[in-house]
């Protein structure tokens, strides 16, 4: 078994805590997703393109130690996005059965047409990777598979679809369900309009690493509390941080300390950008499912199958290093 963990950021950030074998650290140079949102698969037209980041280096460690006898082979994408990963598995491995596996319906729905001359050999489960056992029965695949991928975080139709409330920039409802069908499941505007300013600031803080954590949400209680305020759309809580944002900058209270390379970096971003990962990784509970479901997969590789698995963030990529660290000192 062989476990290997891309992490995908705007800078190299080599990792030496894993053996040569057991990790690869991947710069990241371009766009993660290419799609035209005028496109849709469900009105007849051509579905939107999806452009995987890491490609290459995914499939490359995929394929390595998988003999290309006529014997078929399993593997599992268990954040299926647009299906760009799983189109180049299946030409891969021509014998190869795939089940795609995503949180996201709709996105799974694009995946389904964009794959859809792979008929018999892909299989769609809408759900999560944290509860691949469940899926791997539902599908008939074996217990255990040749290689397991997932790619963690959001896909970027998330971002540019203004409609699913994942966007700083694109007004829309504050929402950020990956699965917008599950009616029990809170909203980012359930999250916001009802919070405590403690519960806030520690979402803000931890998912977020937002060093106005406090601030921002003071603001956002006062809003509630002081004026009434029902937070409805990304607009509605982006303009509140703005305004906290400005008065801070204006008033110089956080140019008294000497600017790091990181603080420089952070400043050039929008200011209400970490919030809005952090209500995202709340309201999608992303780092139960890092922190559970990879520690669950390892159970389904058959020997030799393979793990990889990219991050975009330190929040997802740090559980996963500590995991693999232990694996290799436990002689897993």
């Amino acid at each position: 078994m062989l476990l290997l963990r891309l992490h995908s950021s705007a800078a190299l950030r080599a990792s030496r805590v894993l053996p040569p074998l057991l990790q690869r650290s991947v710069p990241h140079t371009g766009s993660c997703v290419s799609f035209s949102t005028s496109q849709s698969a469900s009105d007849g037209s051509q579905p939107p393109v999806h452009v995987p980041v890491l490609l290459q280096e995914t499939v490359a460690a995929l394929s390595r130690n998988v003999s290309d006898d006529s014997k078929p082979h399993y593997f599992v994408d268990g954040t299926a996005g647009f299906g760009g990963h799983s189109r180049t598995i299946l030409q891969r491995f021509p014998e190869a059965k795939l089940l795609c596996i995503d949180r996201d319906p709709e996105v799974l729905s694009i995946a389904k047409a964009n794959l859809a001359e792979f008929h018999g050999r892909v299989i769609f489960q809408n759900g999560s990777y944290a509860e691949l056992a469940k899926h791997l029965e539902a599908a008939e695949f074996p217990d255990e598979v040749d290689g397991i991928l997932v790619d963690l975080g959001a896909n970027s139709f998330h971002f540019d679809a203004a409609r699913r409330g994942f966007s700083v920039l694109n007004d829309g409802p504050l929402d950020m369900r990956f699965n917008q069908r599950d009616s029990t499941l809170p909203t980012a505007a359930d999250a916001v309009n009802t919070l405590s300013e403690v519960q806030l600031t520690k979402i803000f803080r931890d998912y977020g690493e937002e060093r106005l954590a406090k601030e921002f949400a003071k603001a956002i209680v006062r809003e509630r509390e002081e004026r009434g305020k029902v937070f409805e759309t990304t607009r509605d809580l982006r303009e509140c941080i703005e305004r906290i944002a400005n008065m801070w900058k204006s008033g110089d209270k956080t140019k008294k300390k000497k600017k790091s390379k990181r603080a420089s970096k952070l400043g050039s971003t929008h200011p209400a950008t970490r919030c809005f990962q952090a209500l995202r990784i709340y309201v999608n509970d992303e780092l139960y499912h890092v922190d559970n479901g990879v520690k669950q997969l390892v159970n389904h590789l058959a020997p030799h199958g393979r793990l990889v698995t990219i991050a975009f963030h330190s929040l997802e990529d740090r559980p996963i290093k500590d995991f693999f660290r232990d694996l290799v000192r436990s002689k897993f």
